[in-house]
This record gives structure tokens, C-alpha cells and sequence, in this order.
């Protein structure tokens, strides 16, 4: 599965759902419930999907060639290459006939259909006819799809009739192990619930909506910066950021400068902006993260080591880890001398050399690629993750 599921990891200087790496080594599956999802965890055994309970017992049997989080109540499931959704007690309610499929946000769900995008809705009907070549899900009322005509893959050029199916999703979703499909010319937009493009495809980058921003990038150019719009597509915050980050908090994590000497990135400057475009906290970081319980990892110079912020700017944990991911659950992973979870005072509750994942309602999966198992808050193991024999 494509969505929101995988990432490309060496080296975790990561946060979740949203990952990124230095640098690439194997694409491994994400085993992290996503915010807001519903009460099961997913479980694996022997290649099939099923769903466990907080306390590790097998609510709904692995019976599943793949699956997503429930949200609304439903599940996303894949049975013999087809996408459908379970309810609760793991009884298709949707019929698995799609080609692709999200999650149900704000109630309704893309799902694929041969080379177009639409969405259902918690009953299983479309209620916005597939016509886009990629789309979102929704966020505070409006999603984003991306809209092109041809694109180039690793195979050669395409239209959207000649080209492989595995071309038309999101960039971001795409497997790294897969050949690469860009398309040409293409532009994101905006629809609403009843499938109007309330804001024009005009973008050729843009981000969910997040605290009533999106942060947008216009054009492909070297010299094209990233700005922020509201939900009539109005710039409110000039574009004038190397990269860009979602709101979290009232503020969001800004690149205002870098260059390039040779193949390296030098001068790298992230800061904070808050919703009127001002710097709240000086851009002085070689990376920074999405604020998070009150507080956002930054990566300090010299030495590449990471700490923690407040919204004040202020040092809240001192910067002295190799890595460090966002906090979750009042936890978050970071790796020195030791590896594991410490705490919002910076304190190492649990140690364990296997931490790599972020705590999501209440347990974290230990273990990068095998032998997983999930954790409570307690450090105590509940059941396995997934047994593959």
C-alpha cells in the first residue's frame, strides 16, 4: 500500500506520518496508528492483516492481504488486489471494487478507480465522480487533487490514457523501490464536499490545510519560493520560504535560506513563523520540526545534534541527541549513548536499543523491519506486531 504507510529510511531524524531521511537505504511499512484513527491496531501474521486491542487481544482475525486505520468506523481492506471497508467487528460493509483507497477523513474517502480519483462516503457511494489524476484526503472541508495531462516515467513519456496506473497517486505516497513517475505540467487545486474546484489548480506544490493555511509552491522554478494560502486561495503569507512546513500550534517551521555549493546544502536556516507571516522564532536551526505538545525538535549547528523547543524559542531540552522525532503521547524517540523514549523534561523513561517508533494511543511498535512487537507506556510488551512464521 502506497498511502501514508511507507518510508524510505537509513537513519530516523524522522516524525510521523510525515517522514524524511538524509538518506535512503529500504522501504519499510510505517507501523503507526494514525492520529484520530480509531481504537484497533493493526496486527500481522504470516502476510495477512488483522487488528488487535489495547490490551493485545485479536479483535478481528488477520484475514487481510493489506489495511489501513479505522476511521468513522470503517477500515480499508484489501481482499484478492481489490479495496473495500470493514466495520468494526471486521464485516465488509463496502465491497472490495476499488483500485486504491484513503482513509475516511472528515467523511469522506478517495479511492481509485483504473486511472481516476473520486470520493464515497461512509455508505460506499460515490459521491464525487473519479476525475482527477491524484487526490488528498479532506482537511477542514477541502481537499487537495492534482490534475495533469501527460507524465514521464522511468519507462518513457505518457499520457494519462497510456500511462501505468501506479503513476496516478501523490507523489509523496509513492514507493521509493518503484520506478519514478513525474508528471508534466501538473497543478494542484482544491475541491469542497461537493466536488467543486473552489480553489484553481494552480500550484505546483501544495500541502493539506492545516490551522486554515496551506502552504503552496506557484512554479517548478529554481527561483519559486513557498507561501501560505487561506481557503479562498489567497496568498496571506508571501512566498518567500525555501521550504515550508503545515501549521501545528499557531506556528509552523520555515527554511529562509540555504545554498548550494557543489552537491552539498550549506547556510541552512530554519525558523518559526506564526499565522500573520512574522518570524516568532529566528531562523538559526539546520532543520526544524512540527510543534507538538508544546514543543518542536530542532537540529542545531555545529555538530548535528538535536534538542527541543518551546513556542518562546526557549531550549526547553538541551540539544544532545544524534536523532529525534517529534513528541506523541507524551513521548517522544531520540538516540545518544542510549536509545529510546524521554520524556517532555528530557528524562529517558524507556530504554530499549529496538525504539524507533513514535507512541500512538496509548502503545509503540519496537523493532525497525522484524520480530516487532507493541509496547505500553510502561515499557511492558503487549503482543506482537507481526510473526512471520
Amino acid at each position: 500500500m502506497r498511502v501514508s504507510r511507507w518510508v524510505a529510511v537509513s537513519v530516523l531524524t524522522v516524525a510521523v506520518p510525515s517522514f524524511t531521511s538524509r538518506l535512503f537505504a529500504e522501504t519499510i511499512r510505517i507501523p503507526v496508528k494514525r492520529p484520530g484513527a480509531g481504537p484497533l491496531y493493526q496486527t500481522h501474521r504470516k502476510e495477512k492483516w488483522g487488528f488487535v486491542d489495547r490490551s493485545g487481544k485479536t479483535v478481528i482475525e488477520p484475514r487481510f492481504d493489506d489495511e489501513r486505520d479505522f476511521f468513522h468506523g470503517l477500515a480499508a481492506v484489501r481482499i484478492d488486489g481489490k479495496w473495500g471497508y470493514i466495520d468494526l467487528q471486521g464485516t465488509v460493509v463496502i465491497d472490495p471494487h476499488f483500485d486504491e483507497v484513503r482513509d475516511f477523513l472528515d467523511e469522506l474517502a478517495p479511492v481509485r478507480i483504473g486511472r481516476k480519483w473520486g470520493y464515497i462516503n461512509t455508505g460506499g457511494r460515490i459521491v464525487i465522480q473519479p476525475r482527477f489524476q491524484a487526490a488528498a484526503e479532506f482537511h477542514e472541508g477541502l481537499a487537495r487533487v492534482h490534475i495533469w495531462s501527460k507524465v514521464t516515467c522511468s519507462g518513457g513519456a505518457y499520457t494519462e490514457e497510456t500511462a501505468p496506473e501506479w503513476a496516478f497517486h501523490l507523489l509523496e505516497d509513492d514507493h521509493s523501490d518503484l520506478p519514478g513517475c513525474f508528471p508534466m505540467g501538473g497543478h494542484f487545486g482544491f475541491i469542497d464536499k461537493s466536488g467543486s474546484l473552489v480553489i484553481e489548480s494552480r500550484f505546483f506544490v501544495a500541502q493539506d490545510f492545516s490551522e486554515g493555511l496551506a502552504a503552496v509552491r506557484l512554479e517548478e522554478s529554481a527561483t519559486s519560493k513557498y507561501g501560505y494560502i487561506n481557503h479562498r486561495g489567497s496568498f496571506v503569507i508571501k512566498s518567500t520560504f525555501n521550504q515550508a512546513s503545515r501549521f501545528s500550534q499557531g506556528l509552523a517551521a520555515v527554511e529562509t535560506s540555504a545554498r548550494v555549493v557543489g552537491n552539498q546544502a550549506v547556510d541552512i536556516a530554519w525558523g518559526f513563523v506564526d499565522s500573520s507571516g512574522a518570524l516568532a522564532i529566528p531562523p538559526k536551526y539546520e532543520f526544524a520540526g512540527t510543534f507538538s505538545e508544546g514543543l518542536a525538535r530542532v537540529e542545531i549547528q555545529p555538530g548535528h545534534r538535536w534538542g527541543y523547543v518551546d513556542r518562546a524559542g526557549k531550549m526547553a531540552i538541551a540539544s544532545e541527541f544524534e536523532t529525534a522525532t517529534d513528541f506523541s503521547d507524551g513521548l517522544a524517540v531520540v538516540s545518544s549513548s542510549l536509545r529510546g523514549y524521554i520524556d517532555h523534561s528530557g528524562k529517558l523513561i524507556i530504554t530499549d536499543e529496538r525504539a524507533w517508533w513514535p507512541f500512538a494511543d496509548g502503545l509503540a511498535v519496537l523493532g525497525m523491519t522484524t520480530n516487532r512487537v507493541y509496547i505500553n507506556k510502561q515499557g511492558q510488551t503487549i503482543a506482537p506486531y507481526d510473526i512471520q512464521q
